[in-house]
């Protein structure tokens, strides 16, 4: 067999008959090691373990080596970037890093071995979206699909991205008519900055961000997005409620000391994809807004690109093969699993 894809603490390629094996976002710096060179698809530390350790060969966006780097403050090290659609040769396989939406950075990756177009979604999101370049198909013919399933399970209900910040939109207006102070919990590095740009376009209003934020958002203002906030720790004189918005982390409970003093009124919401999941009490309201993609979503790029085989992993990965499966004829299985079980319809 020519080419073999396998998962082994990471997404493994190998290349049997060009002795070569690549290896995508691996879990540990033990797997890494045992590859040619590891590819990172974006800076979500989930993702990115192999950056910061010198001993492994890395390829990554540049964008997503900085966005790492701010991140954790861990610089990357022997780290060699890859820009958008132009192919390039590592020992003996050639790669192709596409957009993948998602976050400023992330890319599919589409492993060229001496038989297969092994095409690698990592985490992605589609749609046009104003701080991440929309996910690309790749002009060649694809012969296995490797897709995330963050959200794969077909029963959770995603409304368009758009109508959702109309909501994130109309709830803040909301707060601002009430004389309450706006705080919204958000993840800092993805939706945090989406959601900032698009407030920017629709309402004139101070949104202070937390630190870790803050540093994000420099790394996608140096990259050419478009972004307008202030610090936390700028906020000098009492906070006027009725045109501030403060956003902090998607953890992050406790209110800012100074926020706090100043007996204001606060009403908090969350934007996270798992308000599609669970409900969030605690909040005042949830918005089920994710950058990843969901079923449905991936079910269309399949369709589109029309691979071979389907591999499904990270999530909702059973559901997700079985629902491709169902809705495409292809054959689609979790990854994981591809060599160890078989699926409850082959008994029958």
């Amino acid at each position: 067999m020519p080419s073999l894809v396998k998962y082994e603490n990471g997404i493994r390629v190998i290349d049997t008959e060009r002795k070569t094996s690549l290896i995508a976002d691996p879990t540990t710096i033990a797997t890494a090691k045992k590859n040619t060179a590891a590819i990172i698809t974006h800076a979500h530390t989930d993702h990115a373990i192999a950056f910061p350790n010198e001993g492994i060969k890395v390829y990554a966006t540049k964008i997503a080596s900085e966005l790492f780097s701010t991140l954790t403050g861990k610089k990357s090290k022997n780290t060699f970037f890859m820009e958008y659609n132009k192919e390039i040769k590592i020992k003996e396989m050639n790669i192709e890093a596409l957009p993948a939406g998602h976050l400023l950075g992330a890319a599919q990756i589409l492993f060229k071995t001496e038989k297969k177009n092994i095409l690698y979604t990592g985490d992605i999101s589609f749609g046009k979206m104003k701080t991440v370049k929309e996910a690309k198909e790749p002009e060649e013919k694809i012969d296995i699909l490797i897709t995330e399933a963050t959200y794969g399970k077909p029963d959770l209900y995603f409304e368009p991205r758009e109508k959702v910040k109309m909501k994130i939109f109309n709830w803040i207006v909301e707060k601002i008519k009430e004389n309450n102070l706006a705080v919204i919990n958000v993840g800092n590095m993805g939706p945090a900055q989406e959601i900032i740009a698009y407030l920017n376009e629709m309402l004139e209003i101070n949104i202070y961000c937390n630190k870790k934020t803050s540093r994000i958002n420099e790394v996608y203002k140096k990259n050419g997005v478009k972004l307008k906030y202030k610090k936390i720790e700028e906020i000098e004189e009492k906070i006027d409620p009725k045109n501030s918005l403060i956003l902090l982390s998607r953890g992050e409970k406790k209110i800012p000391e100074k926020i706090i003093k100043e007996k204001i009124k606060v009403k908090r919401a969350i934007v996270t994809g798992q308000a599609a999941r669970f409900n969030y009490t605690s909040f005042e309201k949830a918005f089920p807004f994710s950058m990843h993609a969901n079923a449905k979503e991936i079910e269309e790029y399949a369709k589109k690109i029309k691979p071979n085989k389907i591999y499904t992993l990270y999530g909702f990965e059973s559901e997700l093969a079985a629902y491709l499966r169902k809705k495409i004829n292809v054959d689609a299985r979790p990854l994981k699993i591809a060599n160890e079980k078989i699926h409850i319809e082959e008994f029958f």
